[in-house]
């Protein structure tokens, strides 16, 4: 207890540093547990269904053209059954579903936007997913669904939902036949509604061996089966119903089982950002525990004699060191009810940064993040220096403490430096690139663009009806959005594939209306035509005009190319330039493409109100492109803004560790400081003596970090296909110049009144 009373006194007395030492410690732990709460998160993807380890992934490896391409998780429809009954003593269950996406159901007047997926009768036994209520069995007739328990008690109330009917989109009914349990956020496959897999078929859509490879498969293995020897034999058990033999065909596809948490931990760019935010949480708390150290060791001059007069009262080496992992132990902990308050007052802001709910990164069993990131932080910061302390004798606390001790600030400082240019020179990477992503041309004029879903009896009508709205430039129709990518197609004969094409059967002025660019030939003006980009001429090897030939596409045989568009881009900047082939067509319908008249926000607002008088049993609800667009970055964006955020965290935990470096060696060297004012040196010579000594440290660590930033920032870059920045060295330079500048301007500003000071009261002072 004296123990402690004296650390209470010692910290009141040593308040101006404690405090510093406090927002520093907040700020290092306030980003660096969210970080590594947000890697937690995501390395226990997939985990939460029961017995995680045995649900499989069924992955598509395609081979086109003599190019492997990178697995896929999609799968043709009758291969998840063809693999369990290949593999019966292996494979308990297998389950094929397709993707529904977010839909909007009505109970009365109430509408909920829920995640909805179409599957089968074993999907829940096959996921691991706990059934409440209901019998799976009834999944096998259409217009049947079950529901999450989250979805009922939002919906229903008390009231048992079994029996109830919901409208999906205002176009059709089902019947809940069941609930389940919700499982949590950090899993792929979370549905609040499944839905008979009956009517994802509905629409003729493809269900068979040579293509609709738009599903999506799974496979539970009993306990203890041998994966390697499965997917051994995969091939052999495909070859009977579909021959890899891609030298002959052009194409081929081969299957294999993955664990469904390695599957989502091999995307790359998940990859590259959980590696990234390792170095920021790592780099922040490291420096914020060594700014720590730092100022802790630079009061060595200030508190030795307090630690000699300990000393000569009977306190032991031990007394010492427990008196300083208690004074640790209170500034951690004072930092850590500050960074809860943080994460309370910033709750929304966390959640939409981190793309994850504060309550599902900080579960019962994940609060061993946060626990090893303060019990890394204690050790460092209290150990570390408390060792320091306790083991200097008290005879040489007053005899030598002015001369030693800085073999230990300056490789500190090197380090925080070399932290924030790193950092900085990330964050300018990162700035650029997402300003050159959300400006780049696409090949198309997405301003005044707005887009949305739906399907009408008399398309006709509907058309005619959105183009006399006053607020309407231009209306189009088409299958598919060209703004979420488009479906694949394949080129070439019906013995062997030349290469796949994204494909779109479109209204005859739909490349018009979106403003892309006819390079050769004309627009589409009757049905039988189509037009291809410049992508798709490279492809088929046309060296004369493509003009009047036919396309060989799989969707378009009878048709002529009448036109060359220039390339655009197709989805996202993230995928390389790709064939695509517009198919005229004006009974096309699915997605509607309107071209607003100015002002563009107030013309969107006006449409929606418009389209729900017009079609008030419709769920059409138009998104304005531009908006649409820039989501698709918005990984990027927050990932810029988490650096952001860990730069200026690093940015003012190195300020604050700099200016208590330069405060204890202005005190250090007054008396020499003094002397050399006497002997005739101006201001400008002292100045210049103490930049001379930090221009040892901040030089090799500034050019350190910022190779190190370029570096990690090409790496980063290698996530998009197209529009990647270039590193330019002058970029680099100029962010090593502007961290010295920084750096010696906090020196020179710190110093300057001690260089022009009278250097009597130095000497007075001494």
């Amino acid at each position: 207890m004296r123990q402690l009373y004296y650390t209470f006194r010692t910290l009141i007395r040593g308040r101006g540093s404690n405090i510093i030492k406090t927002i520093s410690l907040t700020l290092g732990l306030f980003v660096g547990i969210l970080l590594f709460a947000k890697i937690a998160f995501e390395l226990n993807y997939n985990t939460d269904y029961k017995e995680s380890e045995n649900l499989y992934i069924i992955m598509a490896n395609y081979t086109i053209n003599g190019m492997k391409n990178e697995p896929m998780g999609v799968v043709m429809g009758p291969v998840p059954q063809t693999i369990k009954d290949s593999f019966s003593d292996e494979i308990e269950y297998a389950t094929i579903y397709d993707r529904g996406g977010v839909n909007d159901y009505y109970i009365g007047e109430n509408r909920y936007d829920y995640e909805s997926l179409y599957g089968d009768t074993l999907f829940f036994q096959t996921m691991g997913i706990t059934v409440l209520q209901g019998n799976v069995k009834d999944l096998a007739n259409p217009n049947m669904v079950f529901i999450s328990d989250e979805f009922a008690r939002k919906a229903f109330g008390s009231e048992n939902p079994v029996g109830k009917t919901i409208i999906q989109n205002k176009t059709r009914e089902l019947i809940v036949r069941g609930v389940f349990k919700q499982i949590s956020e950090n899993n792929s496959v979370r549905p609040d509604a499944v839905i008979s897999f009956q009517n994802a078929l509905e629409g003729n859509r493809y269900f068979g061996w040579f293509g609709g490879d738009g599903f999506v498969g799974y496979v539970r293995v009993y306990p203890g089966a041998d994966l390697e020897k499965i997917n051994a034999r995969m091939d052999a058990a495909i070859e009977p119903y579909m021959e890899f033999n891609p030298e002959k065909n052009g194409w081929g596809v081969q299957y294999s089982l993955w664990n469904s948490k390695d599957a989502y931990l091999q995307n790359p760019q998940l990859k590259m950002k959980l590696v990234m935010m390792g170095v920021l949480a790592i780099a922040l708390l490291l420096i914020a525990a060594l700014n720590y150290v730092l100022i802790s060791i630079s009061s060595l001059t200030i508190r030795a004699k307090g630690i000699g007069v300990h000393k000569c009262n009977g306190a032991t080496t031990g007394n010492v060191f427990a008196m300083f992992l208690w004074e640790t132990f209170i500034i951690i902990g004072i930092s850590l009810l500050l960074v809860c308050a943080l994460v309370f007052s910033f709750k929304e802001l966390i959640e939409e940064l981190l793309e994850a709910s504060v309550a599902g990164m900080f579960t019962w069993k994940a609060l061993w993040v946060p626990l090893f990131v303060v019990v890394f932080l204690f050790i460092v910061s209290g150990v570390l220096p408390g060792r320091m302390f306790s083991r200097i004798p008290v005879t040489q606390v007053f005899r030598h403490y002015t001369e030693g001790k800085q073999g230990w600030k300056r490789p500190l400082l090197f380090v925080q430096f070399s932290g924030v240019s790193f950092i900085f020179g990330l964050l300018c990477v990162i700035v650029i690139q997402y300003r050159q992503i959300t400006t780049y041309d696409l090949g198309y004029q997405t301003e005044g663009l707005a887009t949305g879903r739906q399907y009408f009896q008399n398309k006709d009508v509907a058309e005619a009806t959105i183009a006399n709205f006053p607020m309407v430039e231009g209306v189009a129709f088409s299958w598919q959005d060209i703004g979420t990518g488009l479906s694949g197609d394949f080129v070439g004969s019906q013995d062997k594939m030349l290469f796949s094409t994204r494909f779109n059967f479109c209204s005859y002025d739909y490349a018009s209306l979106l403003g892309i660019k006819i390079k050769e030939g004309k627009n589409i003006d009757g049905p039988d035509q189509v037009l291809v980009n410049e992508e798709y001429v490279r492809l088929m090897r046309w060296t004369d005009s493509p003009i009047g030939k036919r396309p060989e596409a799989a969707c378009a045989r009878e048709s002529v190319v009448v036109g060359v568009m220039e390339d655009f881009v197709n989805n996202s900047l993230f995928i390389d330039t790709e064939p695509v082939l517009f198919v005229g067509d004006n009974t096309a319908q699915g997605c509607i493409t309107v071209r607003l008249k100015a002002p563009y926000k107030e013309s969107l607002k006006a449409l929606n109100e418009a389209v729900k008088e017009a079609f008030p049993t419709s769920n059409l609800d138009f998104v304005y492109m531009p908006d649409r667009m820039k989501l698709k970055y918005d990984s990027t964006r927050r990932f810029r803004d988490m650096v952001i955020i860990a730069f200026v965290s690093i940015l003012l935990i190195t300020l604050m560790g700099l200016f208590g470096y330069v405060n204890d060696e202005v005190r250090r060297r007054s008396k020499e400081i003094a002397i050399r004012k006497v002997n005739g040196a101006e201001a400008t010579d002292i100045l210049g003596m103490l930049s001379k000594g930090m221009a040892w440290i901040a030089l090799p660590a500034v050019t350190l970090g910022t190779i190190c930033s370029y570096f990690v920032g090409k790496e980063w870059l290698m996530q998009f296909a197209r529009s990647k920045m270039s590193l330019d060295i002058f970029l680099f330079i100029f962010i090593a110049l502007f961290v010295l500048i920084l750096i010696f301007g906090t020196v020179i500003l710190k110093s300057w009144y001690i260089a022009n000071d009278d250097p009597v009261n130095s000497i007075k002072n001494e």
